[in-house]
């Protein structure tokens, strides 16, 4: 334990000279010894010579769990992650494409919006040059094409590019429904 101390008073002291940051090594020390820190771990490049350590450090968030995404992989995927999800959670798929400029603009947004139904749906992305197959079954037929899903079931799509209020009708049909 006192090795780890002695580390981390040297990279503190390193962050403070490299950086010409402007809180004391104690306030630093203070910080990263709060509850804040998840994890520490430190190792040495030498046992005898502590000069050498290096350190990394996994904070835990103290903001709202950050919304995720589900990058679909192959069609059993889809079922396992998407379809069976769906008789809990509303799922939201975008169908989309790499090279597709409108599917560029619109998926970022769709995340943001989704996001802010603080998991009242899911997002699932499926790339339809990958996996060809499920965006047929699905009926794709042009990209971006966004599909809502409860029970198994479609409910709800839209295709291309539209604007925020459509998509967040669009998500409070789903949910409602």
């Amino acid at each position: 334990m006192n090795s780890t101390r002695q580390c981390l008073s040297r990279l503190t002291n390193s962050l403070l000279v490299k950086r010409n940051l402007k809180y004391s090594s104690s306030a630093i020390q203070s910080y990263l010894s709060t509850s804040t820190l998840k994890s520490l771990s430190v190792s040495h490049h030498s046992i005898q010579n502590v000069s050498s350590c290096s350190m990394s450090v996994r904070f835990a968030s103290t903001s709202p769990k950050k919304f995720e995404v589900i990058n679909v992989q192959d069609e059993e995927d889809f079922k396992k992650r998407v379809i069976d999800l769906s008789t809990d959670t509303p799922v939201v798929v975008d169908f989309h494409a790499t090279w597709c400029g409108p599917c560029k603009l619109l998926g970022p947004r769709l995340e943001s919006i989704l996001a802010e139904g603080q998991g009242k749906v899911v997002m699932a992305k499926v790339d339809i040059d990958e996996i060809s197959e499920l965006a047929m079954a699905y009926g794709v037929k042009s990209v971006p094409t966004v599909v809502g899903i409860k029970n198994g079931k479609v409910l709800t799509q839209f295709i291309g590019l539209v604007d925020d209020d459509q998509i967040r009708t669009f998500v409070k049909k789903l949910v409602l429904s």
